[in-house]
Order: structure tokens, then C-alpha cells, then sequence
């Protein structure tokens, strides 16, 4: 009898340990699922930030370059090759638009505070403000932002490129139309004063690691013609 005792005990202790090895093994698969849940809602809040701060970026600058009357001031970084990867960045940009009630001109300025060359810093912000003439600095985009680049251009139309075109044919056809201080093509845009279209890129983290590090990029682009400057576009 003290021998079937003891069986039963032990079997007992076993059927203690093997639960207590299920619970364990449903509480890691649990934190698990989880965990990926909150990463997954993590990840869907970083990208609906960076939708909603590019929308509304995108359209307040759409508005205001569509009803430019002159680009007073462009400061970017020029690049004689097109397509390097620092040509445009934005600093400064001026232009002047109708007021409000039409019967006058304000100035519009958007500047960019944050670290040279949009280089990647996570103690240092990457804002760009808009500031109408006379009226208070406001910030557009705040955060997750990568660079945002501006070419002024003299209002044409560009073809995309063919298929067997060469990379440096197509900015060939480009380039004379891109405003450049120094342009260097014989017919090239040189004059801020004929500068009657400007395009945008606004680049904006998507998604970051557990680190905060980036890890994924959606690019916004954009060509805007003034109404004014385009007529006939319009």
C-alpha cells in the first residue's frame, strides 16, 4: 500500500511540472502574438503620421506655387549632375503670391532648420516652416522627415524617359530647363525671374527598427505650374 502511495505522488509532481510547462509555453506564445500586435500597430501609426504630415505639406505648398507670381528667393543645394543624390536639397524658398482678399501680394517663405545636409541625427529635429510675410513661423513637417528637395524649372512639360535612353541622354534633355545659377548648358535656365514651375520631392520615414533607426522611406513628387506664370496650361 505504501508503495502505490508513493506512485501516485510522483505521478502527481509530474502532472504539476507538465502544466506549469504548458502555462509556460501559452504565456511565450501569448506575449508573442502580443508583441507582434503592438509592432504592427506601431508600424501602421508611424505610417499614417507620415501620410497626414506629407498631405498636408504637399497641399499647402501645391496651393501656394499654383498662385506664385515670382520666385523671389531659391536656395538649395546645386549639383551640376542632376540626378546626385544632395542636388536640391531646400534650404530657403521665396515666392510671392495674391493675398487673401486679391487686392495685393504677400511673401510666402518656407525654410528648413535641422542638420547639414539632411544628414540623419536623432538628437537634432528636421522641420520645415512656412511663414507668411508679417504673420507667425508655423512648422509643416515636424518629424519622420528624410529631406525635402526643390528645383525651380521653366515651365515645361517634361516626356518621361524611353526605355532605351541612356541615363545621361535623358538629363541631357533635362537639364537646360532646370534652374541652375550656373547652369551649364549653352540654352540653360539661369534667371529666377523666368523660373515658372517648381518640383517637389518631400522624402519621409515610413517605418523605423526597434532601435529607432530608419528602415523604410516613402517618396512624395510633385510638379507644380503657376497659373499665372502657365496660362496656358490652364
Amino acid at each position: 500500500m505504501i508503495s502505490n502511495y508513493k506512485n501516485r505522488k510522483a505521478v502527481t509532481l509530474v502532472e504539476v511540472i507538465i502544466a506549469m510547462l504548458l502555462f509556460a509555453i501559452v504565456v511565450a506564445i501569448g506575449y508573442t502574438m502580443l508583441n507582434r500586435t503592438f509592432n504592427s500597430m506601431e508600424r501602421q501609426r508611424q505610417s499614417l503620421d507620415t501620410l497626414h504630415e506629407a498631405r498636408d505639406f504637399l497641399m499647402v505648398i501645391e496651393r501656394d506655387l499654383r498662385e506664385m507670381i515670382e520666385v523671389q528667393e531659391l536656395d538649395t543645394l546645386f549639383k551640376n549632375n542632376l540626378f546626385d543624390e544632395q542636388n536640391a536639397l531646400m534650404y530657403k524658398l521665396v515666392i510671392v503670391v495674391p493675398s487673401r482678399d486679391g487686392k495685393s501680394t504677400q511673401k510666402v517663405t518656407y525654410t528648413y532648420e535641422g542638420p547639414e545636409l539632411y544628414e540623419e541625427n536623432p538628437n537634432v529635429a528636421k522641420v520645415v516652416y512656412r511663414q507668411v510675410e508679417g504673420g507667425v513661423k508655423k512648422a509643416l513637417v515636424t518629424k519622420q522627415m528624410s529631406y525635402l528637395k526643390i528645383w525651380g524649372t521653366d515651365g515645361t512639360i517634361f516626356r518621361n524617359r524611353e526605355a532605351d535612353e541612356t541615363l545621361d541622354k535623358y538629363q541631357k534633355y533635362l537639364g537646360p530647363h532646370y534652374y541652375h545659377p550656373s547652369n551649364p548648358y549653352n540654352d540653360g535656365l539661369r534667371n529666377l525671374e523666368k523660373v515658372k514651375g517648381v518640383e517637389v520631392q518631400l522624402c519621409m520615414h515610413e517605418m523605423f527598427d526597434s532601435e529607432k533607426k530608419p528602415i523604410k522611406q516613402r517618396t512624395f513628387v510633385t510638379r507644380i505650374y503657376s497659373r499665372v506664370l502657365n496660362s496656358k496650361y490652364e
